[in-house]
């Protein structure tokens, strides 16, 4: 099954996070590990893991992530230090920085495409996600 070819191999993922199908979420998210989307996703996903948007999930917002695979619908802007992938059911409304895509025949992307060097890459995750702030639990 495609969406099973989705799933990250080996134990680099920290964590697993699913918004699934009927569901919809808002807001700014971070996630360091693996996060799939089925579901409707609208605002900013910041981290260094891997976001995985199956054939029926929408995302309204950009993507910082380590690498990024979609397979359904995507509008904003997506930011991959490693990869990109667009699957052939999915769509990608808005720019793409990484180092690496692959884009698969029936896919759709409407937007500039920038493969940029790693240096530069880094250099945008450290002001957009490696400082940004995280939530304190200090007096929970």
């Amino acid at each position: 099954m495609a969406d099973e070819q989705m799933m990250m191999n080996g134990n680099e993922e920290l964590s697993n996070s699913v918004i699934g199908h009927n569901n919809c979420f808002s807001g700014e998210l971070r996630s360091d590990g693996l996060l799939r989307i089925d579901g409707d996703y609208c605002g900013v996903i910041k981290g260094y893991g891997t976001v995985l948007v199956g054939q029926r999930g929408r995302i309204k917002g950009d993507i910082y992530a380590k690498k990024v695979r979609i397979g359904g619908k995507v509008k904003g802007t997506v930011y991959a230090l490693e990869r990109v992938d667009i699957l052939s059911t999915g769509k990608l409304v808005g720019d793409m920085y990484t180092k690496r895509c692959q884009l698969e025949e029936g896919m759709t992307f409407t937007g500039k495409g920038n493969i940029l060097p790693d240096q530069q890459l880094e250099e945008i995750f450290n002001r957009e996600v490696k400082n940004a702030p995280k939530i304190s639990m200090e007096d929970f």
